[in-house]
């Protein structure tokens, strides 16, 4: 027997609540399918994810005469590798009589794939790791199926380092968090929002700039820390989805609901939810929030008896919300009801060089720990020099994942080899205060709108001379046609 194992990918599996038909899990069966058996794992309880059911049926429609079987794996936290790996070797060795096992690594969370790297090179069973190319990164235009040479493949080793080592000791270093002068204010004002129950909270602040940590400070500093807190990212879950998983369904409420189940407003009694991403809902969910938030009691999904709410509410969000309701996409009266406490992280670049700096020699530090080095990494002049240039447009989170990386691959001392291309020679627009490299970039845009024409292009540029045009195109190697 011939046996497929794989994760869904919830985000590329689905667009709303409709399959993708070039998600990597369909497109592995039109492409490249030729086993006896394909178990989907889902993170999930049994029998308690619509989603993965749905899945199957596409796939059972489309691809008729196939096994395909779904399996809830019941894990709570998508990083937590240690759970996921010891699960999966549980579900492999139920397999230890197949032929060959063949394990799609694509789909999941790192962690999911650092299970799959750790129990293929541990079990001694006849597995082999499988990854899929997308369409728009080949050639052909079709996806390409490439299998894992763990003797040669470097892929999973450097998020081994990352992942596996965040067991519980490991996680003990890098939890600490750096509260530095440019965030004290924000965190003054988010203890004073702690000590008022009643009120509910809004963070503003860009992707990867700290927004769930401080939710976490607020529960913590609160009378309710003794409680739990529960994360919901709202962008990453559809309307009947989001619904279900924050209120909680009745049994046979819909295909699938085979039992009652408690929701995240009953999984945070007595304790905080934490919404990220609320301005990504759509107005449908505006709508029941709103009639919670103001009565303060919910329903679950095909039940007719609310039932009273006992959490502390705090969202977050990117965008501005502000904006939004002015456009009509979100609700104004939900707003006032988010936003009666509001905070604002600020992003790296507005925090300075003096805060930046002291997050790279925490992270320095704090990673030495993780990554098991006798003494913490030391950055050459010259890295220090691109970092002290380059605005991380990803914040904290996209410095502290440079930091790892530099673990990873450097010595002793990070020199500027070190240093991934995209950090070099920056190529999104306000990631660095390189004039030449923002020149560069406007050029090749005037260029590409008026389709070569220099004339125009000198125009809209603002230069004096279609000379100095023309030697900046020259200077800086721009490719351009005759004209």
């Amino acid at each position: 027997m011939k046996a497929l194992v794989s994760w869904y990918a919830f985000s590329n599996d689905f667009a709303g609540n409709e399959i993708r038909t070039d998600g990597p899990t369909y497109q592995f069966h039109q492409y490249f399918f030729e086993h006896d058996r394909h178990l989907i794992l889902s993170s999930a309880a049994p029998d308690e994810d619509p989603r993965l059911d749905r899945l199957i049926n596409r796939l059972l429609l489309d691809f008729p005469g196939r096994q395909i079987e779904g399996r809830g794996m019941r894990v709570a936290d998508p990083i937590d590798m240690p759970d996921i790996k010891t699960k999966v070797e549980a579900l492999l060795l139920s397999l230890s009589e197949a032929d060959q096992i063949d394990l799609f690594i694509s789909p999941g969370t790192p962690a999911m794939q650092v299970a799959w790297y750790l129990c293929h090179t541990s079990l001694s069973l006849p597995t082999r790791l499988l990854q899929t190319r997308a369409p728009q990164f080949t050639k052909t235009k079709r996806p390409e199926l490439m299998v894992v040479d763990t003797e040669r493949s470097a892929v999973p080793v450097s998020i081994v380092i990352r992942e596996g080592l965040q067991t519980k000791e490991a996680k003990a270093g890098t939890d600490e968090y750096l509260i530095t002068s440019a965030l004290q204010p924000v965190y003054d004002r988010a203890a004073k929002l702690a000590q008022t129950d009643r009120v509910t909270g809004l963070i503003h602040g860009a992707s990867g700039s700290g927004k769930e940590h401080l939710a976490r400070y607020i529960h913590r500093q609160s009378h309710r820390s003794a409680g739990p807190f529960v994360a919901v990212n709202c962008s990453a879950l559809g309307d009947t989805l989001l619904e279900s998983r924050l209120f909680g369904y009745e049994k046979g409420a819909f295909t699938g609901a085979e039992k009652k189940t408690e929701g995240f407003f009953d999984a945070a009694r007595e304790g905080t939810l934490f919404l990220d991403e609320i301005g990504d809902i759509s107005p449908y969910m505006q709508q029941t929030l709103l009639r919670v938030l103001q009565e303060g009691e919910f329903t679950p999904v095909g039940a007719t008896k609310s039932r009273k709410t006992n959490v502390r509410i705090i969202a977050a969000t990117h965008r501005n919300l502000r904006d939004a309701c002015e456009a009509g996409q979100f609700r104004w009266d939900l707003l006032y009801r988010l936003s009666v406490a509001e905070l604002h992280l600020p992003t790296l670049a507005e925090r300075g060089v003096a805060d930046k700096r002291a997050l790279i020699e925490h992270f320095l530090k704090t990673k030495g720990k993780v990554f098991k080095r006798p003494k913490p990494l030391k950055l050459a002049p010259a890295v220090w020099k691109h970092l002290d240039g380059y605005l991380f447009p990803g914040n904290v989170r996209e410095l502290e994942n440079l930091i790892e990386s530099l673990y990873v691959f450097a010595g002793d001392v990070a020199e500027e080899a070190d240093l991934p291309g995209w950090l070099l020679t920056p190529s999104t627009q306000g990631s660095t205060f390189d004039w030449q490299a923002h020149e560069k970039q406007l050029i090749q845009r005037a260029l590409a709108y008026f389709g070569g024409n220099k004339s125009q292009a000198c125009k809209a540029l603002g230069y004096g001379s279609i000379n100095t045009l023309t030697a900046k195109i020259a200077g800086y190697g721009i490719e351009t046609g005759n004209n």
